[in-house]
């Protein structure tokens, strides 16, 4: 299944020594760019799709290296931009609706993850312990202190820890180094 494609604006442009065409669309809720450039030598030609995101701006999901560029018209200031770069920028913007037409991966726990969490629940509820997480809690644990990072260790233990500061060396050493003592995390009222 392809998401539709919405159009939003384009832009094309020549001089003798490059064409460009630009196009944007809305697919599936979010912006996407298409820029496409044809220059007189091979390294100065391109094409990319850019999705507008909340966190980073424009990230390129799709990107096109130059020999993989079909155009075989040199530039000129008479070429027609949109007539020989639209169809390539045609073909990266379907791409790009079925991308993000996919639905997303899911993740599976492994049966050793899954006792973990067994183990986890029962040593800090009780072994006949039953707790339901309603998502207010789940938002509200997801919004304070840091994030969850789960890791296996070689010897079968498992560290569940949101304690940590992303930067902090006990993550980036997946527990081998101890944590700096940087790590802090104002405790938020539960109302």
């Amino acid at each position: 299944m392809t998401a539709s494609i919405i159009e939003r604006d384009q832009d094309t442009g020549a001089t003798s020594t490059r064409y460009h065409y630009t196009r944007v669309v809305e697919i599936a809720g979010r912006i996407v760019r298409a820029r496409l450039e044809r220059g007189v030598y091979l390294n100065h030609s391109g094409a990319v799709a850019e999705m507008l995101t909340d966190q980073t701006g424009l990230g390129q999901p799709r990107r096109r290296r130059p020999q993989q560029l079909v155009v075989r018209h040199p530039p000129s200031v008479d070429i027609d931009a949109a007539a020989v770069l639209g169809p390539l920028a045609e073909r990266l913007l379907h791409r790009a609706a079925e991308i993000l037409a996919a639905p997303p991966p899911t993740v599976t726990l492994s049966p050793h993850l899954y006792r973990a969490v067994s183990a986890l629940l029962a040593t800090s509820s009780g072994y006949k312990a039953e707790c339901r997480i309603d998502p207010n809690d789940i938002t509200w644990a997801t919004d304070n202190g840091g994030t969850l990072h789960i890791f296996e260790h070689p010897d079968g233990g498992v560290t569940f820890t949101k304690a940590h500061r992303d930067e902090c060396p006990f993550l980036a050493d997946k527990g081998g180094q101890d944590c700096d003592d940087e790590c802090y995390f104002d405790l938020p009222s539960r109302i």
